[in-house]
């Protein structure tokens, strides 16, 4: 059994658009990927010098406790965000 050259054409057609969708796709992710590594060394180093710099006017310890304090509490603002989204 032949198929028609009208389907044959329309399945070529459809593979061709599926990888171009995959190819972009992978790209799309990439990119954010990327980004997302970008924004996390970016966080390090803001973190590490907001810290020396509050242990320079404060004190280490406090320093210590300011930073790790305001991670917990964006901590709990994202959790709240995300409960409050879901109902």
């Amino acid at each position: 059994m032949t198929t028609s050259p009208l389907l044959q054409s329309a399945i070529a057609i459809g593979s061709a658009l599926a990888m171009n969708a995959a190819r972009r796709a992978a790209a799309t992710l990439a990119g954010y990927l990327a980004a997302g590594l970008l924004l996390a060394a970016s966080l390090v180093f803001l973190t590490l010098s907001a810290y020396r710099a509050i242990a320079d006017a404060i004190g280490d310890v406090y320093a210590g406790l300011l930073v790790g304090s305001a991670y917990f509490v964006a901590a709990l603002v994202v959790l709240v965000v995300l409960g409050f989204r879901g109902r």
